[in-house]
């Protein structure tokens, strides 16, 4: 993998963060204060690989384990909780709209961030795990 692009992954990251803590710092709207509530949904980047890297695929990509098939579906809704969070706490008055589609481009500019640097890897014909 190149310098370039590890130093374009690590800064679209970095700003996925710090949307993020804007998110949660920012008053949007005068009857709901700044609150840490968004900040739930940081914990699903750092959750959404997990399944994957302990029970994905053991050996054969081709194998099809149940522990492969349970893994993708578990990161998956993972996955889909990091649009969810914000989005009932927004419905529920818990943040402001602003803030939820603040912590919405967040984790549409990590998850982007992460397809893509693992499109360009595999295009490339590198390991998408660097091993």
């Amino acid at each position: 993998m190149s310098p370039k692009l590890i130093v374009l992954g690590a800064a679209l990251a970095g700003l996925a963060i710090v949307l993020s803590i804007l998110a949660c710092v920012i008053e949007t709207d005068a009857t709901i204060g700044p609150n840490w509530w968004p900040m739930f949904v940081v914990a699903t980047y750092a959750l959404a690989p997990f399944p994957v890297v302990v029970l994905g695929t053991q050996g054969d990509p081709e194998s099809g384990t149940t522990a492969t098939y349970w893994a993708y579906f578990t990161t998956g809704w993972i996955f889909a909780a990091s649009f969810g969070i914000p989005t009932i706490l927004a419905h529920s008055s818990v943040i402001a709209a602003w803030n939820c589609v603040m912590s919405i481009l967040a984790s549409m500019i990590f998850y982007g961030t992460v397809v893509a640097i693992s499109w360009i890897q595999a295009r490339a014909g590198d390991d998408l795990y660097g091993f």
